[in-house]
This record gives structure tokens, C-alpha cells and sequence, in this order.
């Protein structure tokens, strides 16, 4: 029930990065001869049993040789995470854009650019993945009382031990019921209207059989304002254990209802130090707000259909597994684990687009559709455009002092639909010996997928810039004043081109085997190789779009627009030609790795992985478009290595350690025009780096934590038009982040202040816009009130620092420099939170 990806030992050639090592080495031992010896090796949890990244029943963090972060129960309370990618951002070498909301955020495990959700990074719960593919698996993985602990593997094993986790394996263990009855109830609270209960209660219900409940209910107001509550539901969970005098059975069932909002990026100016503009609140203004929430768009029969933006994004998610342990002999182990999972999510999210669609409200009505607007309507007396507010006659006569800003901009709805079910199944079987520990494995995961997630660009809809922004209709006025046609409907500027009625589904069937083996060659070294060789079949079908269809009495008998709003004429809708694409693949991972142990504090790591990452099925329907079929994206290969250093001392605790990531045959995405067209650049990326973790026990009240990365991340193979952008930064990936903890501990409890820097970043290939460095400042204090009852009060970004996590990702051609006014996305503003916990 473990996963992770290997490195073997290879240099990194920045003398920035051995001078790091070195230094924490040495801080470590000067140290060591003044502190007090109180805390020993729990500073890092060194001499935790870990079960993840390794087939190895009883390998502590110290003696593993893959970079390893674990979190326990408590760790994971005082994060209090918004959700699963804020939690991740105490993992160093992860670059985590939590700007989104709860859900649907992006992490990139060392060097990977920003902006691909959680793609090469395998998320299991208690050794199983939760989704095969990775398909927005924050909608799913969600943090409660019922998580025990998380362990995070970097490289290494990963891309043995799991599917499609190349780069890094992140696993959430249950809490699973004790011999005895007991429980805790958690109510959290925050200043943006937030109020969570969490509930967790486990008691024997007879001598072999053990059972636990939990979950949580949230309801929230959102932080930031959309004047509605888009944050609503929870989560339930059912736990059955039985022992046997071999070993144990897990029954688990689970499931989720809950809606989150989506987070885009806001109008800001001035790109060198970012800042807001009149009418939005960089902080907490978004321009979706109630005039919004509910918006129609007209189908090609004529009718419209009304999507409710306080659905937002909707999961439901259901599981049925089991976990099976089972001792078969002195020397054999075996481990069988299976997941039902039914998936159903419906995403509703409005986007913006290029950064050109922010524009001066004047010009916008001097443009080609708006002057054939007027010569559309010229024989009824329109001698003038304007904007009118939907749902109003109130007509803006001077549109230049628009909210203080004078901009008028384009939202484009987006509709996603995914339904599927799962089935995932792990069988192992480990000979234990002396010296050698050999495991053999089967791991088969299956997909039927009745909807796959092809974007649905509907319509788009003209609003003024401020937050909670209003609809805006552009008409036709004649010399009194008088509206004679518009050419917006209700705010849309037209159903067509909708860049994506397309409708797909299909189903994936994946068969891995893997053999690793671990041998301890001397009292303090010991080898471990493996490999995985996984069976792929894919096969999609999906239709295209007919763009720019008539709608059905759009015109009357005569050919004449029947209602005067030139929007609402032509519609797309799926088009009636089926496409069918079938895959089969075949790849091979491998893995070699090793551990020294200098003596019972100190131990050498090294590993190289060659892993993979396979095709994925939503990607036949995504790539469809008009009359044209498509194929599924190609393999991705990911080689890592690395060589570390840990030290496990009285008062400190250091890890160190270089790597080398590089990805091969990555494609790199630009749109290159408005009507969503994309221009693809298959590329490689190399990183050299360092990341690093510390703790330092000062004195018996003070302990220092440290963790970070500095790394060197480049693009090389671009060609034609993108030949420039070559050996450039990696876009939205930092060079460097540092988090620093001081905590004070009292008699009943402790306070503390985390500092995290992020460096430099580049939003687009081309490195021309710039996303500046930023620091943020949280705080917290945990008090004690009785052995049961304990509050929780933390702070985040106190400063209010609008910090940028990407800029524009829509942009035309990937340019986004140099516009007065841009779209990017701030990083959440200062919120204050409390949570109340008792445990029984």
C-alpha cells in the first residue's frame, strides 16, 4: 500500500545548491553541541515507520532511499488546509497555485511548470489511487478527521509503485477504529462566512470486529465575494475492521456531495509590481456576482437552457474497497486491495480570456460587429451605439466613467460534464528474508466513462469591470433616443462560434506488473532495484461541432431577423459524425536505489527513475473539433535522480537533497487565436536543484522549522515561430521557495509564525511577463483548555500581500506582456480562521 518514484545518484552541478547542503550539514553539527537533548529524532519524524514508496514492512524515514515528507495528525490540524493543494505546500520541491478556491487547483512536483492540476502526481488513499488518470483529483480527495496522515514521495518510486505518478506519490491514510471507544468532533470558522463540522467516532462492536464514521458538512460564504455561497456540502465515511490472528480486513465505504466556486483571474494593472484596479478588490473582488449566477444560452432549437453558478463545481463521488492484509507464512506477505469508485462531476465556471478582451468601453463600441450593428439597423434610425444593463433600461451615457475604471471585458462560461465509474485492484506478494525482501505485484485499473470532460464554450457575455460585475447590452439608438436593435442578447454577444460542443465517452483498461526488490548488502548499505511494465487500452468516441447553426425561429417567413437582437441568430451544437479512437501502449518503468547508514543518525540516499506517464482519455474528445477526428496525446517520459543526506540528531533534524528532473516529450500548449485554436511545441525540460528540509530544537520552549528548494528550471527543443523562447524558464515554476516556522511552546499550548517566500516566476513561455516574487506571514496559536478540549486560531496572509500565482494562461499565443490593464490571479487574501476541537 505504497508508492513513490526513484533517483540514483547524480550531482547537481549548482554550486548554489552544494552550498545549501553543506550548510545545513554544518549548522546541524555546530548545533548539536549547544542544544538541548530533549527532542531526539522526532524533529523530522527520522525514525518513523513509513509504508509509503517502499514494499518494506518496518523501514524508517532514516533508512528509506527515496525524499520522503510525512505529516501526522497533528501536523495536519495546525495547516488547517482551504483544501488538498494548500496542504501540499509544506512539501518542498512542490509548487503549489492555491489562488483557485478549495478544489481545482494546480501542484507541480520539482521543475514541472504550473497550471496542469495535479498531472504527474499519483494521489492515493490507503495505497489505491484515487483516480487513475489524475482528472481533477482535489474534487475528490477531500481533508477531514478521518485522514490519519500523509505521506509524500518525490520521484522515486513513485513511477513503480502507482499509475500515472511519475514525478511524485502523495498518500492519505484513514484513521482506522482502536481497541477502545472513542471520538473527536471539530467546528471550524472563518471570517469570510465559513462554518465546518468534522466528526470522527471509532469503537469495537465486537471481540474481532471494530467500526468508525466520519466526515464533514461546510457551508461558505467564499473568500472571495461572489454574493452568493457557492461552498456547500460534505462528506460521510464508514470504516469496518476485523482481525484475524494473520492478519486484518478493511472494509471502507465513502461518500462526497459537495459544491466548491472556481477562482479566475482578475483584472489588475501595472505587471512589474502588481495592483489593483478601481472597482475590484485584488484581496477578495471577483467579477462573478449575482447578475451572473444565473445566465441562459439558446440552442440551436430555440430554447435556452440556465445554468445556476452557485452549482459551481458539483462532485458527487462514491466508493466501495476493501484492504486485506495477510501473513501467509514466516516469510510471506500479502496484500490485496480493491476501490469501486463512481465519479459525477459537473463543472460551471466563468473564465476570461486574452488579455486584449480588457478593454477602453469606448473603443469597444467602435469596433466591427458594433458598426455592423448600425448599418444592420440603419434603415430604422440606429445612428448611435450604446450600452444598456440588462434587465434595465437604463442606458450609460458616458461609458468612459464606467466604475471608476472605464473597461468593458468578455466572461466565457465554460460547462463540464464527468461521469464514469472505476474499478481499481492491487494484489502483492513479498517474500521476506534475512537479507533480501522481494516483492511481486499486479495493480489493474478500469474506466467506463458514459461522459468524458470536453469543454463547452458556450457563449460570451459583455460586462462592465468591477467586482460582482453587471451584464451589459450594446443597442442601437435612433435621434430620440430610442433603441431599435441591439446586438447582444441579455449580455451574450452570440452562441456561435461555442468553441466545443463536443460530446465524448470511453473507456481505459490498465494492467501494471511490477517486481522490486530491496537487499541488504552489508550491516549499513542496502540496494533496491524494480521495475513496472504497464498494459494500456484506451478507446474514445466523440462527436465534433457544427458551428454557427440557424437557430429554429431565429428568422421569420421572410428571412428577416424575427426579434431584432443579432446575438441570438446561430447557435453550435454537436455535430451528428461520430469519431472512434483506440490506443495501445506499452511502457516499461525502472528503478535503482540505494541506502547508507553512517550510524544510527546519519544516512546517505541515491536513486535513478526512469518513469512514464500514459495517454489519457479525455484527451481524444478535448482534441476534436470541427469535422476533424483526433488522437489521444503521446507518452510523456520523466527520467529523475538524486542523492541525499539525512541526519537525525538530539535537537536536530536536517534532509538535504539534490536531484535532477527531466521531462521529455512534454507538450507545451499556446492558443494562437480567439477562436481557441492551439499551436502544440513537444519540448524537454531539465531542473537541477536542491530541496531541503530542517528543524532545529533552539531551546526546550523554541523549535525552528525550515523546508525549501532552489532549482534551475529550463525549456529546451523549441522550433519555428517559438525557436526564441529556447532555454527559457520553465513558466509559473519558481527558481526558488523557503518557508521558515518558528513555534513557542507554553504550558498549555504554542504559538507560532511561518514566513513562506516564493521567487520569481514567468507566466508565459516567453518570459516576457514577469510574475515578481512575493512573501506572505502566517500565524497561529494552539491552546490547550483540558486534556480534551484545545481552539486553534490561525491567520494567513497577513500582510494582504497580492502575490501572483499565474498570469493569463488564455492568452493569444501565450503573450501577455506589456497590456496596461491584464488578467492574472492573486493569491487569496488575509483570512482569519478558529477551529474548536474535543476529543472523547
Amino acid at each position: 500500500m505504497s508508492y513513490q518514484q526513484k533517483k540514483q545518484p547524480r550531482f547537481n552541478r549548482s554550486c548554489l545548491c552544494l552550498a545549501i547542503s553543506s550548510a545545513l550539514l554544518c549548522f546541524a553539527a555546530a548545533a548539536e553541541q549547544n542544544a538541548p537533548a530533549e527532542q531526539g529524532k522526532k524533529l523530522l519524524d527520522l525514525e518513523k515507520i513509513i509504508v509509503t514508496g517502499t514494499t518494506r514492512r518496518g523501514q524508517t524515514k532514516l533508512e528509506s532511499s527515496v525524499s520522503i515528507t510525512t505529516l501526522d495528525a497533528k501536523q495536519l490540524e495546525r495547516e488547517q488546509p482551504l483544501g488538498t493543494a494548500d496542504l501540499l505546500e509544506v512539501v518542498p520541491g512542490f509548487w503549489v497555485e492555491d489562488s483557485g478556491g478549495e478544489t481545482n487547483n494546480n501542484v507541480a512536483p520539482r521543475g514541472l511548470r504550473g497550471g496542469e492540476g495535479f498531472r504527474y502526481i499519483g494521489v492515493e488513499e490507503d495505497g489505491l489511487p484515487v483516480v487513475y488518470d489524475g482528472v481533477w483529483v482535489d474534487f475528490y480527495q477531500r481533508q477531514d478527521l478521518s485522514i490519519q496522515n500523509m505521506e509524500a514521495v518525490r520521484g522515486g518510486t513513485s513511477g513503480l509503485l502507482t499509475v500515472n505518478g511519475p514525478a511524485a506519490l502523495v498518500n492519505f491514510i484513514t484513521r482506522k477504529p482502536d481497541d477502545i471507544e472513542e471520538g473527536t468532533i471539530r467546528v471550524s470558522t472563518a471570517d469570510y462566512g465559513m462554518l465546518k463540522t468534522e466528526l470522527f467516532y471509532g469503537t469495537p462492536i465486537s471481540d474481532n470486529w471494530k467500526m468508525a464514521v466520519g466526515g464533514f458538512y461546510r457551508h461558505s460564504e467564499g473568500v472571495r465575494d461572489t454574493e452568493f455561497s457557492a461552498d456547500h456540502g460534505g462528506q460521510v465515511r464508514l470504516t469496518l475492521v476485523r482481525e484475524f490472528e494473520k492478519g486484518q480486513l478493511t472494509l471502507s465505504a465513502k461518500h462526497l456531495n459537495d459544491h466548491t466556486t472556481f477562482y479566475v483571474p482578475i483584472p489588475l494593472q501595472d505587471q512589474q509590481n502588481p495592483t489593483g484596479i478601481p472597482g475590484v478588490d485584488p484581496q477578495s473582488g471577483t467579477l462573478i456576482g449575482n447578475d451572473q449566477r444565473l445566465l441562459s444560452y439558446r440552442k440551436a432549437d430555440g430554447n435556452y437552457v440556465t445554468r445556476d453558478l452557485k452549482d459551481g463545481q458539483h462532485t458527487q463521488f462514491s466508493t466501495l474497497g476493501f484492504n486485506l492484509d495477510w501473513e501467509l507464512s514466516d516469510n510471506w506477505l500479502m496484500k490485496l486491495a480493491g476501490r469501486y469508485s463512481k465519479f459525477d462531476n459537473d463543472m460551471y465556471i466563468l473564465l476570461n480570456f486574452d488579455n486584449s478582451t480588457l478593454m477602453n468601453a469606448n473603443d469597444r463600441l467602435a469596433q466591427q460587429d458594433v458598426q455592423g450593428m448600425l448599418s444592420h439597423f440603419a434603415d430604422d434610425g440606429a445612428v448611435r451605439a450604446m450600452y444598456r444593463y440588462v434587465g434595465d433600461d437604463h442606458i450609460i451615457n458616458d461609458p468612459s466613467q464606467l466604475n471608476g475604471n472605464g473597461l468593458v471585458t468578455t466572461s466565457y462560461p465554460l460547462f463540464s460534464s464527468y461521469q464514469a465509474e472505476q474499478f481499481v485492484n492491487k494484489a502483492s506478494f513479498t517474500y521476506e528474508g534475512e537479507q533480501n525482501n522481494l516483492t511481486l505485484g499486479w495493480l489493474y485499473a478500469y474506466v467506463d466513462a458514459d461522459t468524458l470532460p470536453v469543454d463547452k464554450w458556450e457563449s460570451q457575455f459583455l460586462t462592465e469591470v468591477r467586482s460582482n460585475a453587471r451584464r451589459l447590452d450594446i443597442v442601437a439608438v435612433n435621434n430620440s433616443g430610442d433603441v431599435v436593435g441591439q446586438l447582444t442578447d441579455n449580455g451574450s454577444t452570440g452562441y456561435a462560434p461555442g468553441w466545443g460542443q463536443a460530446t465524448a465517452f470511453g473507456t481505459s483498461s490498465s494492467h501494471s506488473f511490477f517486481i522490486n526488490d530491496e537487499f541488504q548488502a552489508t550491516d549499513d548499505l542496502r540496494l533496491d532495484a524494480g521495475i513496472r511494465i504497464e498494459w494500456l487500452k484506451l478507446d474514445s468516441t466523440a462527436s465534433g461541432t457544427q458551428f454557427a447553426v440557424p437557430i429554429l425561429g431565429a428568422f421569420n417567413a421572410n428571412g428577416d431577423d424575427s426579434d431584432n437582437i443579432m446575438a441570438n441568430n446561430y447557435a453550435d451544437m454537436p455535430s451528428s459524425k461520430f469519431y472512434n479512437q483506440t490506443r495501445n501502449e506499452t511502457e516499461a518503468a525502472w528503478t535503482v536505489g540505494f541506502n547508507y547508514t553512517f550510524n544510527k543518525d546519519m544516512a546517505m540516499f541515491g536513486r535513478y527513475a526512469d518513469a512514464f506517464e500514459m495517454p489519457r482519455l479525455l484527451s481524444h474528445g478535448q482534441g476534436i473539433h470541427s469535422g476533424k477526428s483526433a488522437d489521444f496525446n503521446d507518452v510523456v517520459n520523466l527520467t529523475f535522480s538524486e542523492l541525499g543526506l539525512r541526519y537525525s540528531g538530539e535537537s536536530i533534524g536536517t534532509s538535504a537533497t539534490l536531484f535532477r528532473t527531466k521531462f521529455n516529450d512534454l507538450t507545451e500548449r499556446n492558443f494562437t487565436s480567439s477562436n481557441g485554436a492551439v499551436a502544440n511545441q513537444t519540448i524537454d525540460t531539465i531542473t537541477d536543484g536542491v530541496e531541503f528540509e530542517a528543524a532545529w530544537q533552539a531551546t526546550d520552549d523554541l523549535k525552528i522549522e525550515l523546508t525549501g528548494v532552489v532549482q534551475e528550471p529550463k525549456m529546451s527543443g523549441f522550433e519555428g515561430d517559438f525557436k526564441h523562447w529556447e532555454n527559457n524558464q520553465v513558466k509559473r515554476t519558481p527558481k526558488m521557495q523557503l518557508r521558515i516556522t518558528p513555534t513557542y511552546y507554553f504550558n498549555n499550548g504554542d504559538v507560532y509564525l511561518t514566513m513562506h517566500h516564493l521567487g520569481d516566476r514567468f507566466s508565459d513561455g516567453e518570459n516576457k511577463f514577469e510574475l515578481p516574487a512575493y512573501t506572505t506571514w502566517d500565524a497561529g496559536v494552539n491552546y490547550q483548555f483540558t486534556s480534551s478540549l484545545r481552539l486553534h486560531v490561525k491567520a494567513a496572509n497577513l500582510t494582504d500581500e497580492i502575490g501572483l500565482t499565474e498570469g493569463n494562461p488564455r492568452a493569444i499565443n501565450d503573450q501577455q506582456a506589456g497590456y496596461e490593464y491584464y488578467y492574472a490571479r492573486p493569491i487569496l487574501g488575509r483570512t482569519i480562521s478558529a477551529s474548536l476541537t474535543f476529543d472523547f
